[in-house]
This record gives structure tokens, sequence and C-alpha cells, in this order.
């Protein structure tokens, strides 16, 4: 596992302008980057892929985008977006999850696993570095929001509950098709 950096820019390019949604294509123009802004999904919709790369290249650039990649020799093989709640703007402009104390909340939005590489572990040894990355940035606790009812992979983007119930996040609201879950880290 290793942390997202300015100089791992490239290997994170690399992965999501290929392997990263090679079976949801229809997903493959975020570049994770749609919570960093404060668009209702049509608006988001209405952007490029290239805008999207372009603009969290940028943010990565300049230091202001956070995860933890894992790592297959070379080759990047899954991502988790975990950041400073502050710099997820999406989140502010969603009222169902709110937190009570967003300046030492981080947030966990996103994991993207290869497809090979799914049902061994990867997203739980991900959570876990996102948790400790999250803790070393000076977090106090950590949200995150797995559906309900997760049907498949795609739609299991945000982890599953039972992952974050196992490791040790407790359920704190329900908040439409997701659950809010919260941590003390």
């Amino acid at each position: 596992m290793r942390r997202l950096t300015p100089d791992r820019l490239d290997d994170y390019l690399r992965y999501f302008d290929g392997p990263a949604f090679a079976d949801n294509p229809v997903w493959s123009r975020c570049y994770c980057l749609s919570y960093h802004l404060n668009a209702m999904p049509d608006d988001f919709d209405e952007r490029t892929a290239a805008q999207n790369r372009a603009e969290k290249a940028e943010l990565i650039r300049r230091g202001d985008a956070t995860g933890v990649l894992a790592y297959a020799g070379a080759d990047v093989v899954g991502w988790c977006h975990a950041a400073p709640r502050t710099t997820l703007k999406l989140l502010d402009g969603t009222p169902a999850v709110a937190s009570d104390d967003p300046e030492r909340t981080g947030a966990i939005v996103c994991y993207v696993i290869a497809p090979q590489y799914r049902g061994q572990g990867l997203a739980r040894r991900l959570l876990d570095a996102a948790c400790d990355m999250l803790r070393d940035l000076g977090m106090q606790y950590v949200d995150a929001y797995p559906p309900k009812d997760a049907a498949g992979d795609a739609r299991s983007y945000h982890g599953r509950l039972a992952m974050y119930l196992e490791a040790g996040f407790e359920q704190l609201r329900e908040a439409g098709r997701y659950v809010v879950v919260h941590k003390t880290l």
C-alpha cells in the first residue's frame, strides 16, 4: 500500500486510464474527481473524461488529493479515495451525510479494485491503510458511506457495510440507500 503523492501521479493515471474500469466503462471518465466538486450528478455527467483527468491530475500535482494505492509489483491494482472531509465538497452539499465535526473527520468515498483482484481482501487492506493515513493527517475520526444493499461490484464502490463493521466502524444512521458509518481513529 502506498499513499498517493505527486510522484505517483503517472501510476494513478495509468491505472485510471486502463484497468481501473475495465469491466465498468461507464464510470471510466470519473477519475475519482466527483467528490472534490460540489456538482449535482447531472452536472458532473456533462464533464468529459479529459476534463476530469486534467483536474484530478492538477490536484495530485499540488498535493491536494489524497488516498491509497495498492500495487502488485509495479502496477496499481486498487485505489481507496480517502481524504480530510473538508476537501470533498460534494459531501458538504449532501445533508444526509453531514458530519458533526468536519474539521477533524476524514472520509472514505470510493474503492476501485481491478477485477482480477476483487474478493481477496484488498479493499480491507486499503481501508486499514487509509485510516492510518487519515490519522497521520491529523484526523480524529473517519466516516464512510457504504450502500445498505450492494448489488454487485460496481455498486459496492463505497465499500461493503460488513467490511466497515468488521474494522470497528459503528453505524450512525441511514442516508437514503446508504449507511453512514463512523470510527474514532
